[in-house]
């Protein structure tokens, strides 16, 4: 029986202002640590840890060519999807379901700033002795990939995620959170706190709505968690040339409240 991981890392790369922000959650799904910070604050945060899992949200590998070599063996039915083939066969699929993700070039030069230090990332965590994740084997310590866009996009039920960076998609992003039973403030009370003399004002209570990175951050760990712990609701998609991803099985577009305690 595979041994769990102690710590379930989550890490976003992704955030301009912010360049790696983490989060971990221990095996009952209690927040640990969550912050913010350059590369080496997050490689000494992960140097600590004995036992494991860490999500990445960013590419771990640039695309070698499958989904431009395959466009062209069907140039008279061109993938409409992709228009051009600069992009991973995991990215196609993902953008095919409706969800927005990034492509990644065949050139390292030719990605964005933020993916650059997602490769610069996987390197270094490597070196710390982190093995990408495999499931027939012992370790203490891996790695693996995530799309957080994806992520959030499969447990709403594949409903549109409105902009992350804006304060309608962090409210969704939290509340989608929240259903899934993390340790996170209910994002609907965020509603009962607005009143009429602070939006005039223009005050906001935002004080327990988590930042984009940290809801990022924080759906990563999830997922490490769901791989060892639901296995079964996670599938892969991509191609190990290119990188696999893990993202939760598409589940039926109903609302599922979060359960509730009961009061006697």
């Amino acid at each position: 029986m595979e041994e769990k991981p102690l710590i379930y890392l989550g890490i976003d790369p992704s955030m301009r202002y912010q360049p790696y922000v983490y989060a971990a959650l221990d095996a009952d799904l209690k927040i640990v640590a969550i912050g913010d910070g350059p590369l080496r604050e997050v490689l000494s945060y992960a140097a600590g840890l004995s036992s494991a899992a860490v999500a990445i949200n960013g590419p771990q590998k640039l695309n070698q060519g499958l989904v431009q070599a395959e466009e062209e063996k069907q140039t008279l039915f061109p993938v409409a999807a992709s228009k051009r083939g600069d992009l991973r066969q995991v990215e196609l699929d993902l953008l095919k379901e409706g969800i927005r993700v990034p492509r990644t070039a065949a050139a390292e030069k030719e990605c964005p700033v933020w993916m650059r230090r997602g490769f610069k990332l996987y390197k270094r965590i490597q070196k710390l002795g982190y093995k990408l994740h495999a499931f027939e084997a012992e370790q203490p310590r891996c790695y693996f990939e995530v799309q957080t866009e994806a992520v959030f996009s499969r447990l709403a039920g594949g409903a549109p995620l409105f902009d992350e960076l804006s304060l309608e998609g962090r409210l969704q992003r939290q509340l989608i959170l929240y259903e899934e039973d993390l340790p996170v403030s209910d994002a609907m009370k965020f509603f009962e706190e607005v009143t009429r003399f602070r939006l005039l004002k223009g005050i906001l209570p935002t004080e327990a709505i988590y930042e984009t990175g940290e809801l990022n951050a924080l759906v990563a760990a999830f997922s490490a968690w769901l791989l060892f712990h639901k296995p079964d609701q996670l599938q892969s998609f991509g191609d190990p040339i290119e990188g696999e991803i893990y993202l939760p099985v598409l589940r039926d577009a109903v609302f599922r409240p979060r359960k509730q305690a009961y009061v006697g």
